[in-house]
């Protein structure tokens, strides 16, 4: 490594080594939807609720309930969002693909030959 760089340990780099279950990407979608949707209806509620009440600390605190929801639905990876899961390499394992790369750029002098 670089002087001066230090190195992170693996537990920091590596969450697969931790046994924290990770999201997978459909998971990851739905949540992001579900963050949107829980903020808008408690953002509306709460507009409407400070309206009637004609106070803005009531609708501060049903907007901070809703972010507390939120973080309480969509942030740990729960079991619903992770049915996808991607399959992944292990570590140290067989890196190199058993087909060639196909290249599209050009291989040699012969390649850019006219037509006419």
């Amino acid at each position: 490594s670089p002087t001066g760089m230090r190195s992170f340990p693996k537990a920091v780099v590596s969450t697969q080594s931790t046994g924290v279950p990770e999201m997978d990407f459909e998971g990851q979608r739905l949540a992001d939807i579900l963050q949107y949707a829980i903020l808008g209806v408690f953002g509306i509620a709460g507009f409407i609720w400070g309206y009637l009440c004609e106070s803005f600390v009531e609708t501060f605190y049903v907007v901070s309930v809703g972010s507390l929801v939120t973080t309480l639905v969509a942030l740990p990876p729960w079991p619903c969002f992770r049915k996808n899961p991607l399959p992944f390499l292990t570590p140290g394992g067989n890196t190199k693909s058993k087909k060639p790369v196909q290249s599209f750029g050009k291989t040699g002098k012969g390649s850019s030959k006219k037509k006419n």
